[in-house]
């Protein structure tokens, strides 16, 4: 017997050791061979030897299979690590939301720069974005006539996302050309950003062509991932500035008025008229309102001799009713709002032709706040399947108090009825039949004010049979709560003449109403 060793050079692989013995061979375990592992065992001399190892062989080779199975059991739910991946080139991922838009000479650009480059981590360092301006149909351009539909009415569109990898079987980036010649480099940051193109004067003055503008972001070692998708605006000349804009509140509204644009005739009109006025405004903030003394909190007390028919509703200062407004609102005033609602405030129609009125009411301003108003000339331009906006410049800005100083409107149908108040005579219980004390009184009404904002009404009287026949006198030193009076200082047989007032929570006291004359009745 002698002993024998072999040295194993495949790491994993799994061995069986074998022990000779009278009986046989037996397996005496299993295992895992690493690099460089020599395995020994003794070896019986002779043929016997010789069968006994060839008999070994093929007991070990068994045991060698059956100890791999055991071991890679455990092994069963690891997943395989797989190939290497290749460093990242920490690629910017092309920007969303790209935004044109032509106002007065230069063409406005938004977009959202991303946070994460096309490997999905985050960017770190500076990022640059690279704006290119191209002309689809020149000659020597790069990009070709767009398809229709592609652009949006005012803001020209959104770019669509630029594919930036490719499918899993390939595991590839695509990454676009990128776009040439470069306008404008800029440095951003992750989010809201953008960018104007100041257009030469070669593309704010003859026929319309139409721009493609595209923005691309390099990195820090100057490498990107292409280009975002094009957006379009227009070339040629804007529409005129909105001048000599002006504003003032009345009860129905701010009026707004401006130099109306000159109707021009022909392709000179089609080419640089504007087809519509659109006006921002921004809220900002609200007017301090003072109520008049006579309208105190306890205003609903009926007036001295008079009577109610229940509990008048007090009244409060400032501005109920008014609802909250957003802060920044638009409108056009127009072609497209050629109606007697729309009408100027000179009484002119907006005019579809021409597009411009000279003016508008912004009728949804609300008593108590300060707007600030610009407006712009708005035409809207066809060219190449997009459907494009040309805006002129914003006009100056002008403020605009709208003050609760407005009074309402005059109450009408004031009517008047003479009658008697009644009491029991002292000492008579109530509903027992007798004579009761009867007192003259008159009985006016009218119609309740509609606008929401009335907190009482003023009753006033002269008497026509007494010395001072012209004197207006008022009754009481409360506001009546409701659309209806008794007086009970009337003296039997002496005409009075009666007139009513409506007054807001504000103190603005409206004019009066028509005359109503009654005579008091006798006893």
């Amino acid at each position: 017997m002698f002993r024998c060793c072999e040295t194993m050079y495949r790491p994993g692989k799994i061995l069986g050791c074998a022990r000779f013995d009278g009986e046989g061979i037996q397996v005496v375990s299993g295992m895992l061979a690493s690099d460089g592992m020599r395995i020994c065992h003794d070896r019986p001399g002779g043929a016997v030897a010789g069968a006994a190892e060839t008999v070994a062989a093929a007991v070990l080779a068994a045991a060698v299979a059956l100890a791999a199975a055991a071991a890679l059991l455990p092994l069963a739910g690891c997943a395989s690590p797989g190939p290497p991946l290749p460093p990242s080139l920490k690629l910017p991922e092309a920007v969303s939301g790209l935004v044109a838009s032509r106002v007065g000479d230069e063409v406005r650009l938004r977009w959202t720069t991303p946070s994460r480059t096309t490997d999905r981590l985050l960017i770190v360092g500076p990022v640059v974005a690279e704006i290119c301006r191209e002309t689809p149909g020149a000659a020597g351009s790069a990009s070709a006539t767009p398809a229709a539909g592609a652009g949006q009415l005012g803001q020209v569109g959104q770019a669509p996302p630029t594919p930036q990898r490719g499918g899993l079987e390939s595991g590839k980036t695509v990454v676009a050309p990128p776009c040439a010649p470069v306008l404008l480099r800029l440095q951003v940051t992750p989010g809201a950003s953008g960018a104007a193109d100041r257009l030469p004067a070669s593309l704010t003055a003859g026929p319309r062509r139409l721009l493609a503008y595209r923005v691309q972001l390099r990195n820090a070692a100057g490498r990107t991932a292409g280009p975002s998708g094009a957006v379009y605006a227009v070339s040629g000349p804007s529409p005129g500035l909105v001048e000599d804009l002006r504003g003032r509140a009345t009860k129905t509204g701010v009026v707004l008025e401006w130099r109306a644009e000159a109707a021009g005739l022909g392709a000179s009109r089609e080419m640089n008229g504007a087809e519509a006025v659109e006006l921002d405004r921004t809220t900002a903030g609200t007017v301090a309102v003072e109520a008049a003394a006579a309208v105190g909190a306890t205003a609903a007390v009926a007036t001295a001799g008079a009577t109610a028919a229940g509990p008048a509703p007090v009244h409060k200062g400032g501005l109920p009713g008014s609802a909250k407004e957003p802060a920044e609102s638009r409108f056009r005033v127009g072609a497209a709002a050629a109606s007697s609602a729309e009408a100027g405030p000179n009484g002119a129609a907006a005019h579809a032709e021409a597009g411009d009125a000279g003016g508008t009411i912004d009728r949804t301003a609300q008593m108590g706040h300060t707007y600030r108003y610009t407006a712009q000339r708005v035409r809207t331009v066809v060219l190449g399947g997009q459907t494009l906006e040309v805006r002129s410049s914003p006009s100056a800005e002008i403020t605009v108090a709208v003050g609760d100083v407005f009074p309402p409107e005059a109450p009408t149908g004031l009517v008047a009825v003479p009658g008697f108040a009644g009491e029991a005579a002292a000492g008579q219980a109530a509903g027992q039949a007798g004579v009761q004390a009867q007192r003259p009184t008159i009985d006016l009404s009218w119609e309740p004010g509609m606008e929401p904002r009335i907190a009482g009404y003023r009753v006033y009287r002269r008497d026509l049979d007494g010395n001072a026949r012209d004197e207006w006198r008022r009754l009481g030193s409360e506001l009546a709560p409701a659309p209806a009076y008794r007086d009970l200082t009337v003296v039997a047989g002496r005409r009075y003449a009666y007139r009513v007032t409506a007054v807001d929570e504000a103190g603005n006291e409206s004019g009066h109403s028509d005359e109503a004359v009654e005579t008091a009745p006798g006893e």
